[in-house]
């Protein structure tokens, strides 16, 4: 049984005496004195969100660009995106716990070293498998950002401020998410492929100075077991099986390979019960897993994701064969999603102080519904546009919700597992969204998978307003 100390300071925003084994810096004085710090390091979270976020959607722009410079196929070129998303999902979990134990500050800031030294040793890569091995050095950076992510964002700010302040977090990360690709089409064909590599690193040196700056040092301490290697080996199987598969699913059909991945996934999900059982150090800690609320919230946190991230993969090539317009005016449309989330982020602070979570929830469910089930998109920009705004901000209530849930449930030496759970189901769903959408696009065409995403939509918001019903906080 591990114990949690909590140190106890005078002010709920100032900065407690370093804690043994954390090594930590501080914040400086006039910055810690200041009346509104807490947005201080909330904006240099968001830094990190985005950052960590962006880099893969510029990557995969530039899949043709690196199938001519390396020589390869695209089979082999969509795993140098594929196989960050399998590092980040397999080790989130892992580090967060991580920063549960050594401190949350500490394991962030780690995570930008690790980031900016996987980009320069991409960029340094002489052939293909060594730029394999660099993209996981740098994925294990982004796994150590988003883990600790939302945990300090929670601990960063006053609590009647912790719903907007996890509001804008998921908005930042959202939208580094959306603006990867755009990003790309715009730097991609301009610069040689080892370059590339680089976009996200001057980006990187600023969160990482500024999260120095204005974060503040860890107040719980938590003594620490040794690490579930075996536990994180089995997700890592799981998780690369599963997404992997669904990821060659949608690239090349479901036989062969991709039902072969799906397959160990499958076996892994399972074998990994026992592991975590008989662990005297789980990674998906049962006394969090135990909390039927949290169990919902990231069911849908996931879920939400799915629709979200596979919107942004089906409608540009929705727009290009049914509107008419180009792949860029698709991606240019697609930008209404994380506009919605970005507009919500601010409002739904102010909405929590005035209404329980469960009319809030109602209210942003119903607008999704009416917005969706009457949709007309075939011949017109407008309801398009509209429809994916009000699909973002619904979202954006969902995910600012359920993330504050979940950590006002969790007990304070916890958070970082909560932190890299939430983050875990937003990577998951993301990845599941992407790969359901592709493949819908790949078996019939891009209206299907609008429609489907759309049905899928309509029932992840139908669900979540159902498990609020009886909740009146």
């Amino acid at each position: 049984m591990r114990k949690t100390e909590t140190v106890s300071y005078p002010d709920y925003l100032g900065e407690p005496a370093e804690l043994p084994g954390r090594g930590e810096p501080a914040r400086p004085a006039r910055i810690r004195d200041w009346p509104h710090s807490e947005w201080l390091a909330v904006g240099a979270i968001c830094f990190g969100a985005i950052t960590s976020s962006l880099d893969s959607g510029v990557i995969t722009v530039a899949y043709p660009k690196l199938e001519r410079e390396l020589h390869r196929p695209l089979s082999q070129i969509v795993w140098i995106v594929l196989i960050s998303q399998l590092t980040v999902v397999s080790t989130l979990v892992l580090f967060g716990k991580r920063g549960d134990y050594i401190g949350r500050k500490r394991v962030y800031l780690d995570g930008f070293v690790l980031f900016i030294a996987g980009a320069v040793a991409c960029a340094l890569s002489v052939g293909y498998w060594m730029l394999l091995v660099a993209r996981v050095v740098q994925a294990l950076g982004v796994a150590m950002i988003q883990a600790n992510s939302v945990a300090l964002v929670t601990t960063s700010v006053r609590q009647q401020h912790r719903t907007t302040a996890l509001g804008v977090q998921a908005s930042a990360q959202a939208a580094g998410l959306a603006m990867g690709p755009l990003l790309g089409g715009l730097l991609v064909p301009y610069l040689p492929w080892r370059a590339i590599f680089l976009i996200s690193t001057p980006l990187a040196s600023v969160a990482f100075v500024s999260s120095i700056i204005f974060i503040p040092r860890s107040r719980t301490s938590v003594h620490a077991p040794k690490l579930n290697v075996a536990g994180a080996l089995v997700l890592a199987l799981a998780a690369g099986g599963l997404l992997g598969g669904l990821t060659l699913a949608a690239k090349s059909g479901w036989h062969g390979p991709a039902l072969g991945f799906i397959a160990v996934g499958i076996v892994a999900s399972i074998a990994l019960v026992p592991v975590e059982r008989q662990s005297p150090s789980p990674l998906f800690e049962p006394r969090i897993m135990a909390i039927r609320r949290v169990r919902r919230a990231l069911f849908s946190i996931s879920v939400t994701w799915v629709t979200f991230f596979g919107l942004l993969t089906a409608v540009p090539f929705f727009v290009e064969r049914n509107l008419g317009g180009s792949l860029v005016q698709g991606g240019a449309v697609t930008m209404a999603i994380p506009i919605g989330l970005i507009i919500m982020a601010p409002v739904i602070g102010t909405l929590r102080k005035r209404f329980s979570r469960r009319a809030i929830g109602i209210a942003a469910a119903s607008a999704v519904v009416i917005a969706l089930v009457p949709a007309r998109f075939d011949h017109t920009w407008l309801p398009l546009v509209l429809t994916l705004v009000v699909v973002g901000a619904g979202v954006g209530a969902s995910n600012t919700l359920n993330s504050s849930l979940v950590m006002e449930l969790v007990p304070d030496g916890d958070r970082g597992v909560a932190s890299s759970l939430i983050n875990l189901a937003r990577a998951g769903g993301s990845a599941v969204g992407v790969a359901m959408a592709s493949s819908f696009i790949v078996m019939s065409h891009s209206r299907s998978a609008v429609s489907a995403l759309t049905a899928l939509t309509v029932a992840a918001f139908v669900s979540w307003a159902s498990a609020l019903w009886p909740q009146r906080d």
